[in-house]
């Protein structure tokens, strides 16, 4: 059985996982990429078959993309890179999300990118996601930011991080305010950021204490005043640790 300890990191960081899904899907151009579709009641088809038939859905997608649909590209992708649908395999995940990125898929450039970072190609994925900062994309700057912070060339990159982290964190992307407030606390851009960034870890686990009260993953037992104040310094402390992948 799971400590209340583990309970609550996992849901904190489940619940900043899907903030941050729900706020990057508020920013891609998936609505201009669907009004160019040919033919949307097919793509529909597909998504209706994605638990029932996964096999089926990912062949009806791989029609669709083999004939253009730029939509689609990326489900193929995801099938040949997590199996469902499909055998695994990570090269034809790559040409698929890169095929969607090069026609302009704010989500194949996501996933493209994310598929670099997992793959531990930082200089690949910094072009990646490099490309959507030069044109303002908010979700491509944090993982920027952490591509860099992973390269070997970080002192010479860690100014450009420090203001990728900030712009990330005004545009509303609270995975970057937390590792933001995390990085300067722990001194990565310098002693005289650590006061900030404590403040600013702090702030982001009440905003993470909020996200879990909402969806109450942990039933309070017996005051659920103390039980809620006891998740909030589980959280605060949680704020102040790195996850070794983040969950862009």
């Amino acid at each position: 059985m799971k400590c209340i300890l583990c309970k609550i990191c996992e849901a904190a960081n489940a619940a900043v996982h899907r903030s941050r899904l729900d706020w990057a899907d508020t920013q891609i151009n998936k609505m201009a990429l669907w009004e160019d579709e040919a033919d949307q009641e097919r793509i529909l088809h597909a998504h209706s078959l994605l638990k029932t038939d996964p096999a089926q859905s990912f062949k009806e997608y791989l029609a669709l993309a083999e004939q253009g649909s730029v939509w689609s590209m990326v489900p193929v992708g995801t099938n040949f890179e997590t199996g469902q649908g499909a055998l695994q395999n990570l090269a034809q995940a790559e040409a698929w999300y890169r095929r969607a990125y090069e026609r302009g898929s704010d989500y194949g450039l996501l996933r493209l990118g994310q598929l670099y970072l997992r793959s531990k190609r930082y200089a690949e994925a910094e072009v990646v996601f490099r490309t959507g900062v030069e044109r303002g994309f908010a979700p491509a700057m944090f993982p920027l930011a952490w591509a860099y912070s992973k390269s070997a060339h970080w002192p010479q990159k860690r100014e450009e991080a420090l203001m990728l982290l900030e712009r990330a964190s005004a545009a509303g992307d609270l995975s970057a305010r937390r590792f933001l407030g995390t990085a300067m606390a722990r001194g990565w851009f310098g002693l005289r950021h650590i006061p900030s960034g404590l403040r600013l870890s702090s702030r982001v686990a009440e905003d993470v204490t909020k996200l879990i009260e909402v969806e109450q993953p942990v039933a309070p037992t017996g005051d659920g005043n103390a039980f809620f104040g006891y998740l909030g310094r589980l959280a605060q402390r949680w704020s102040f640790g790195i996850a070794r992948t983040p969950a862009f």
